[in-house]
């Protein structure tokens, strides 16, 4: 090889260097995971103590107010796991 080639042939392996290394995150895609996640933990909360407050009202023969009163609690629960998430994605993207 000539040292012209050499020198082409070095220069492309270091493009390939920094190339590799350079993450590839797609704002796009993160901003949905951002969502999903969110959307998952409020409505999962909520789901789960309805359910709960569902199973209970069957196995003690309640009225709904114990199903209502655990749904709102799983609602809270859900606000308070979102907003705590909010705080650590805001955390990480400041510099």
């Amino acid at each position: 090889m000539t040292d012209e080639t050499e020198k082409i042939r070095n220069e492309i392996t270091a493009l390939r260097r920094i190339h590799q290394k350079e993450p590839t995150t797609d704002k796009g895609a993160a901003g949905y995971n951002v969502a999903v996640t969110i959307l998952t933990d409020l409505l999962g909360s909520i789901f789960i103590g309805c359910a709960i407050g569902l199973f209970l009202q069957y196995v003690f023969k309640t009225s709904v107010l114990l199903t209502a009163g655990l749904t709102l609690l799983g609602g809270v629960s859900g606000l308070y796991t979102t907003a705590r998430y909010a705080m650590r994605l805001e955390k990480k993207d400041t510099p």
